[in-house]
């Protein structure tokens, strides 16, 4: 705990320096997001389970399968952890070689070889960040590491060394206050739209955990000049609750369009990897193989301009096969 208080007094002091020296740049035209947004996460843990400790040759075919599964499964865009527990995935000055993703240097360059391999499918590449290592309630690696300086200059860094066509962030943050991390997401956009690349964040489907959070979905979706475009995830279906009577995505949908003052494009994030499982919670899981379909034309109904699967290896399962063959169909 005494030493999570240090970390959080150094974050707070460089978010003052940042934010100083936010209101000073000279507003940028930011980029805009991309319609018709088809995509999928590539989390840590699907690299842990396709890419870790492979060499180049084998890492390379394997990230090309990836790609090539996603777009047979209709998708247009993939969004791949990049940093997940302050470590890299690529030779950076400021965060160690991952261990997570990774066994350390593979001695080569994985994130140029993953953006050259997408690019080359046809797939955008939006890099995924978990901004301070935050999960779970802890700084994963060294914490000295998690400050929103280094979030800022290490997303400089990528943009810098990879054409990568936008950053993005998960819903992952540290109990920091809504004032400190909307200096961050500013200073991160400002940073994005400089390079000409789109910033977008996943914040949890649940608007008021976000809220406790310090997650400030009310100013980025209010103000502009925080994000590009906002991905909610709406991990539920409308047969929702013991009964399976509450209509709980509909709900959410309902009010993240309302919270949208400012009409910064949205994406829903769909929950592919509970398809077919059964659940007493959330009874629809079990019920339908035309859960995600369903939503998606709902979300476009809302003005919803795309969606992003979770995750990866759920394309690989049984139970999402007809999941994704109705998805797919809606086009």
């Amino acid at each position: 705990m005494r030493l999570f208080k240090k970390l959080m007094a150094v974050v707070l002091s460089a978010v003052v320096l940042l934010g100083a020296s936010a209101v000073n740049v000279k507003e940028v035209r930011a980029a805009a997001a991309p319609t018709g947004f088809k995509g999928v996460w590539i989390s840590f843990l699907d690299i842990q389970n396709h890419l870790k400790g492979q060499a180049q040759a084998g890492f390379d075919a394997n990230f090309t399968a990836m790609c090539d599964t996603v777009l047979a499964n209709g998708g247009n865009a993939v969004i791949v952890h990049v940093r997940s527990h302050n470590d890299a995935i690529y030779p950076s000055n400021i965060y160690p070689w991952s261990t997570t993703m990774l066994n350390g240097n593979p001695g080569f360059d994985p994130l140029a070889d993953m953006v050259s391999i997408a690019h080359a499918k046809g797939l955008q590449f939006h890099a995924w960040i978990n901004p301070y290592g935050y999960r779970n309630g802890v700084v994963s690696g060294n914490p000295a590491l998690a400050t929103t300086a280094n979030v800022v200059a290490g997303v400089q860094e990528i943009l810098a060394k990879y054409p990568v066509d936008g950053i993005h962030f998960d819903d992952y943050f540290p109990p920091l206050g809504a004032a400190a991390l909307n200096s961050m997401v500013s200073s991160v956009h400002n940073v994005c739209a400089s390079a000409g690349k789109v910033f977008g964040i996943s914040p949890q489907g649940n608007i008021e955990n976000n809220r406790a959070m310090g997650a400030d979905v009310d100013t980025w979706l209010s103000t502009p000049g925080y994000v590009d475009y906002i991905a909610p995830q709406i991990y539920w279906t409308d047969n929702y609750g013991a009964a399976g009577n509450v209509t709980m995505y509909s709900n959410r949908l309902t009010q993240w369009k309302a919270l949208n003052k400012a009409g910064i494009p949205m994406y829903v994030g769909l929950a592919l990897y509970r398809a077919g499982q059964p659940s007493t919670s959330d009874k629809g899981w079990g019920l339908s193989s035309a859960n995600l379909a369903t939503q998606v034309d709902k979300a476009r109904n809302a003005g919803c301009t795309g969606y992003i699967i979770y995750r990866y290896d759920s394309l690989l399962l049984p139970t999402s096969q007809q999941e994704m063959a109705n998805l797919k169909s809606r086009g």
